[in-house]
């Protein structure tokens, strides 16, 4: 058995070339990445992730440090659905979903790092997966983008074989809306 040795975290802010808005959540400046590494009884690390879209990230390190990795130590690594069923009852009282969903995800992807790893498969083969592709569509924080700044990030993302486009809507004109759906319909 390869136990959970230790489990670190770190946060990052990660500055935005420009300020992005949308309809309910304002202005983004930067967003939070926080990153989750499980080292192991034999040394092996693996690292996952979350983000935010720049608030939260302290409290979902701080349910990390203070709450998931303490529990986490001398548990059997390999039981990657084990320990995310035991994450999601340890924390059930203070939260579903949320910061414990961030925070039970980082540590997730870092035991699914370590499975991969020891399997020597990237993840779509140990999920059983047929292939390494998949549908993808692309989108972006851009409600506050002028009409021609949408229509050449969305014609940027088709021309990079995105199979769709997802668009914020939500201006305080409708007429507005309406018209960026349609101009990017086509």
């Amino acid at each position: 058995m390869r136990s959970i040795a230790k489990v670190t975290s770190q946060l990052f802010k990660v500055p935005l070339a420009e300020v992005l808005t949308d309809a309910k959540h304002g202005a983004h400046t930067h967003f939070e990445l926080v990153t989750a590494t499980v080292v192991l009884s034999d040394g092996s690390r693996g690292t996952g992730y979350t983000y935010t879209g720049g608030k939260g990230g302290h409290a979902i390190k701080a349910m990390i440090d203070h709450d998931l990795a303490p529990a986490m130590i001398g548990m059997d690594a390999a039981d990657v659905e084990g320990i995310h069923d035991f994450s999601q009852w340890h924390v059930h009282y203070v939260g579903r979903g949320g910061i414990a969903s961030f925070a039970i995800s980082a540590i997730d992807i870092a035991l699914w790092d370590l499975r991969g790893k020891a399997a020597g498969q990237p993840l779509w083969q140990l999920a059983g997966g047929a292939a390494d592709t998949c549908n993808a569509y692309c989108g972006g924080i851009d409600l506050a983008f002028p009409l021609e700044k949408l229509l050449d990030n969305v014609r940027g993302y088709l021309a990079k074989g995105a199979g769709g486009v997802k668009i914020k809507i939500g201006r305080p004109n409708l007429d507005e809306d309406i018209e960026r759906i349609r101009r990017c319909g086509n």
